[in-house]
């Protein structure tokens, strides 16, 4: 029996990367998809299914530090590196990431920021709070909430 289902999309374009890992209920249930499905054809494509390796630690999406901001209402036009240069100035930027939707590949409208030191946070913050960035006034604050 299917207990869970993931398919893995690519962080930058949104679209899927081919492939995805379910988990099953029993080691038998496992068998008998791997028997049944392997090497069959679904949607024009062979299928390839198999145990897993073990997965690999989860790497962030961007340095983190704990001087971080949250930067909202942005331009869809803005990228990671467009924020990266206009927060800069302010600093020295560890990480910093616009966020995309998964399925759509379009800018969720906001990213993060983050600094080596808690007074450039701070000189960012104040500074940049309400500054028009590609057309929009970013609306800049401390970042809430766990790192991931």
């Amino acid at each position: 029996m299917l207990s869970k289902l993931t398919v893995l999309y690519d962080r930058e374009t949104g679209r899927s990367r081919g492939f995805a890992f379910v988990t099953m209920s029993t080691v038998e249930d496992c068998n008998a998809v791997i028997e049944n499905l392997d090497g069959r054809e679904y949607l024009g494509r062979i299928l390839r299914v198999n145990f897993s390796d073990k997965p690999k630690p989860k790497l962030p999406l961007y340095a983190e530090t704990d001087f971080k901001l949250f930067v909202g209402n942005l331009s869809w036009s803005v990228t990671t590196e467009s924020l990266t240069q206009a927060f800069q100035e302010y600093g020295n930027v560890v990480g910093a990431r616009v966020l995309y939707d998964g399925e759509s590949g379009r800018s969720r409208g906001y990213g993060f920021v983050c600094y080596s030191t808690k007074a450039e946070m701070e000189t960012a913050l104040e500074s940049l709070n309400g500054v028009e960035l590609e057309g929009r006034a970013m609306r800049v604050s401390l970042a809430q909430g766990r790192r991931s």
